[in-house]
């Protein structure tokens, strides 16, 4: 038996580039037009969503229009950069961006979710995904720093690796689990795909 998962980064958000994490601002029209080219003409079983607006908005009205059933999971949500929420890179001390950059576990934002937390948040959301909807075709709506700790809980990349992975505006990331009685196994498909190579992509820190 084989899931497989296609991870959805949200499209361009309103506000422009700064630290959104947990901040809950809308798609901006061109954010919209790049979800809707990203997953035109396609099927899944089963939509999941962060409870974000930018991730949510898109995905309750993708999820009347393909008549997929939508689940909300909060697991899903981007990392909260706590002091960090509403700043521009600019305007953050230049050696605490770099510490976290360099190694997230260890140099959490002040007031900011603790990013071994995180990930331990998103793994438990991967497997309740695979206990409750194995052997389906799932996309989940989600955010870039999700994306990029599924490369350390999957595929065990190391934390202090995961900035060197680019996710892009709506661009999918997709894996695949096959299971047997013993065990799971996962493999990454494809990464920071994108499906309409005449839209343009605008990409931003969170």
């Amino acid at each position: 038996m084989i899931t497989t998962v296609d991870f959805l980064r949200h499209g361009e958000t309103e506000g422009g580039s700064y630290y959104r994490g947990s901040t809950d601002d809308p798609l901006t029209h061109l954010g919209w037009q790049q979800m809707q080219s990203a997953v035109a003409d396609q099927k899944w079983d089963l939509i999941i969503s962060s409870p974000l607006h930018r991730c949510l908005d898109f995905s309750q009205q993708f999820s009347a229009e393909s008549d997929a059933p939508l689940l909300i999971e909060a697991d899903w949500q981007e990392i909260d950069f706590g002091d960090w929420e509403g700043k521009k890179a600019e305007q953050i001390n230049a050696d605490e961006l770099m510490g976290f950059y360099q190694d997230p576990v260890n140099n959490t934002p002040n007031n900011g979710e603790n990013y071994k937390a995180f990930l331990n948040r998103v793994n438990l959301a991967w497997e309740c995904l695979l206990n409750n909807h194995a052997g389906k075709n799932i996309l989940v709506v989600t955010h870039a720093g999700v994306i990029r700790s599924l490369f350390t809980n999957l595929l065990d990349l190391p934390s202090q690796k995961v900035f060197n992975i680019q996710a892009d505006h709506a661009r999918f990331s997709r894996f695949q689990c096959f299971h047997d009685e013993s065990d799971n196994f996962v493999s990454l498909v494809s990464h920071n795909q994108v499906r309409n190579k005449n839209l343009s992509i605008k990409t931003d820190s969170c």
